[in-house]
């Protein structure tokens, strides 16, 4: 075998370089050496040229090696070995043109001829397989280029997986290239069957490498350290296969094995698909903390994405781009992804349901503060590969909007629920408590205003730091929540006072008004709240004003009734007099009032003057049995007394209202007058100092005096009376009288 390799070598150095032209021109296997020859003799030019001519032919085949019958059969010939599974190339040239079926698959898809190495003296020899090292020149010298047989599909697909992909891609590319030579020389028309099971080889095998370049990419990222090595051969793979499939690339390629032979495989495409996906993979890898009892999840699980997407950007600024050439644009290119990436994820936990105030809060700050910020991607370690004005925004503008929305909708749930447990609170604590107060200000005192102030300027103060026309939208619900609570509370309390002691309820009744009152002026300053929207907030004062004076009424009612009885006239002069009982009930309900911020004090104190007024004439004016001339005077001279005894009182408890002082003494000067002409005089009085009298108090007035019926009418009719002037200053038309008394 050496010395036939020897003579080869002669011979290939001393043959005639037409000898292989003609060759290639036959049509038949003359020049392919026979399976079953005897060896080469070394005698005859002729059989040196021959052998020359086989040598070359043989670095020319390229064999499908079958994984199931790998066993080569030796020829009888050279040193070269031939697989029976093989198929080799061979050189069919058109009958009608003289162009060579190999030449004209070169052409028609683009694809690089095979070339022959040159050896030192010019001439070509077969394109040597890379698994076989190259002979240095001095063992060269005088012998044949000796070549191993082609790859089979099973040894390149050895190759691919131990990721020698540069060197699987030659094979590949020259099984493709046999095929498409062998399919424009319609070897197979007969037979197709195993010319379509190697072409789905050849499919296989560019699928496999396709895979691991989707591997190396998605392992970028993942490895502890960038295998740049391994980045720049896939780039250089990528590159080979776009120039060998150059002007394929232009055709749109199919689905079907056969179909895409000879077809560009984009690999150049399918690296950016693989950076997308293996984007999207690292984004779903991100670690989700665990949901059950814990409201800040999502704003852990967002707090990841910042740490991790920073790093990888920075890696890739730092250390991958540096391995692909600048058109690849490397960075754009990951960029995109993570924020195609992070968009589609962020979309997707919004459409759960079950989202509550913490989660929108932590994605809509996420996405309109955190994301595109200094410690995010406007770290300076980024700039200038990422251009602000340049990235559109991580959510839609329709999903951006619902976000909003759901965030307020949660902002008014999260309000309702904190504004609830107060009035839960305050309903255990201090309604439904049997615990009394240890102090009178403790009783008055509630931190009501500053609980709800707190609330809202919680979440407005949050929500404006995401934007102002946030903070607006929350402001205004907050305040729609006030307004709904406060009714809430109101009758709440109301309803419980109905059923609860009195000392418990006129204390509290003064810490709440202190703290509408508070919460009116605060949401005024602090918040900028329109003033109708408070008018709920005096309106409930009003009603806590009514129920104060409403249980004063049942208390005393029972006292009151017994003016002008004879118990009353024997009781006058007595310590035990029933005014001052009266007195006494009204000063122990009056007593918290002191508590009472201004203008409420006053405004109670005053009112609770004119109650003991008002409801002592009601009970004067009311229809009973004559009275003699002693009778009357007695009674009068009672209720100057008692007119100066309820001033005194009600002027010591802080009343300013010295104009109710006089309706008393008028009456009784009417009723005790001895004479008659003298008593329309002190009518007049009466009707000046309270305009608001009406023709039924004056004729009830004269019948307690005891005037005829005629006389009562008439004096009433020819009465001068000023018209109201202040309405402040309202006592008579609150007094109601039984209508036998107005008839």
């Amino acid at each position: 075998m050496n010395e036939n390799r020897e003579a080869n070598g002669k011979t290939a150095s001393t043959s005639e370089p037409e000898s292989l032209e003609k060759c290639n021109e036959k049509e038949d296997d003359s020049c392919l050496p026979n399976l079953d020859s005897s060896p080469l003799s070394d005698g005859g030019e002729e059989n040196k040229a021959n052998s020359f001519i086989r040598g070359i032919k043989t670095t020319l085949s390229f064999r499908r090696g079958r994984s199931e019958s790998m066993k080569m059969k030796p020829t009888k010939g050279p040193a070269f070995t031939r697989s029976r599974n093989r198929f080799s190339l061979r050189e069919e040239t058109d009958k009608s043109t003289g162009e060579k079926a190999f030449d004209r698959a070169s052409k028609r898809f683009s694809l690089p001829k095979f070339s022959l190495p040159k050896f030192r003296d010019g001439n070509h020899a077969g394109r040597a397989n890379s698994s076989v090292p190259e002979e240095s020149e001095e063992s060269g010298k005088g012998q044949d280029c000796v070549k191993k047989e082609p790859l089979s599909v099973m040894q390149i697909n050895e190759l691919i997986e131990k990721r020698q992909l540069l060197e699987a891609f030659e094979n590949i590319k020259d099984l493709e290239m046999e095929l498409l030579a062998e399919r424009e020389s319609k070897k197979h028309e007969d037979n197709s069957q195993e010319f379509t099971v190697r072409a789905k080889d050849v499919d296989l095998l560019y699928a496999s490498v396709s895979k691991k370049i989707q591997d190396t990419v998605e392992e970028t990222l993942t490895l502890p350290k960038v295998d740049a090595k391994a980045l720049t051969s896939l780039v250089s793979l990528i590159e080979e296969e776009g120039e060998a499939h150059a002007e394929a690339a232009k055709v749109a390629a199919s689905s079907q094995p056969l179909s895409r032979l000879g077809s560009a495989r984009n690999w150049r495409e399918l690296w950016k698909e693989s950076v997308q996906e293996s984007v999207k993979k690292r984004v779903l890898k991100v670690p989700i903390p665990l949901k059950e009892g814990n409201s800040a999840w999502l704003s852990i699980h967002l707090g990841y994405f910042k740490t991790v997407i920073k790093e990888d950007l920075l890696t890739i600024k730092l250390w991958v781009q540096k391995c692909y050439p600048s058109d690849y644009n490397v960075f754009d290119t990951y960029l995109t992804a993570f924020h195609r990436a992070l968009s589609l994820h962020l979309q997707n936990i919004l459409k759960d349901d079950s989202l509550k105030y913490h989660q929108h809060h932590a994605v809509l700050k996420w996405v309109t503060n955190v994301y595109r910020s200094d410690d995010f991607l406007g770290h300076p370690d980024l700039k200038p590969e990422i251009k602000m004005e340049d990235l559109p925004d991580l959510l839609t503008p329709e999903v951006l909007e619902k976000l909003k929305n759901d965030y307020i909708h949660s902002v008014k749930l999260q309000i309702k629920n904190c504004l609830d447990n107060i009035l839960n609170l305050e309903t255990k604590e201090k309604w439904n408590s049997e615990e009394q107060p240890e102090s009178v200000p403790d009783q008055c005192c509630s931190s009501l205003s500053l609980d709800i102030q707190t609330i809202i300027g919680e979440y407005t103060k949050v929500s404006g730091n995401i934007c102002k026309n946030l903070e607006m939208e929350v402001l205004k619900i907050s305040l729609q929540e006030v307004k709904e609570f406060i009714l809430r509370f109101g009758n709440a309390f109301l309803e419980c006072s109905k059923v609860k002691d009195r000392p418990r309820f006129v204390p509290l009744m003064v810490a709440y008004i202190n703290n509408f009152h508070d919460l009116k002026m605060g949401l005024q300053t602090n918040f900028n709240a329109n003033c109708k929207d408070l008018e709920i907030l005096n309106g409930l004062i009003l009603r806590y004003k009514k129920c104060f004076f409403n249980q004063l009424k049942l208390e005393t009612q029972p006292m009151f009734k017994k003016i002008r009885s004879r118990a009353w006239v024997l009781s006058s002069e007595s310590p035990e007099s029933f005014i001052k009982k009266i007195l006494l009930v009204i000063e122990d309900f009056s007593k918290h009032l002191i508590h009472l911020k201004e203008p409420f004090h006053k405004d109670f104190l005053n009112e609770a003057h004119r109650f003991v007024i008002k409801a002592y004439i009601t009970q004067i004016l009311k229809p009973g049995s004559r009275m003699r001339k002693t009778k009357r005077r007695e009674v009068s001279k009672i209720m100057d007394k008692e007119a100066a005894t309820i001033d005194q009182a009600m002027t010591v408890l802080g009343s300013s209202s010295e104009w109710l002082s006089l309706a008393i003494p008028y009456i009784a000067k009417i009723l005790g007058e001895k004479k008659k002409h003298v008593i329309k005089d002190h009518i007049k009085d009466l009707c000046r100092d309270y305009p608001d009298i009406g023709k039924e108090h004056i004729i009830a007035i004269l019948a307690l005096r005891g005037l005829r019926r005629s006389k009562r009418e008439f004096t009433a009719d020819h009465m001068d009376k000023p018209s109201e002037s202040n309405s402040d200053k309202r006592l008579f038309a609150e007094i109601e009288l039984p209508n036998t008394i107005q008839c």
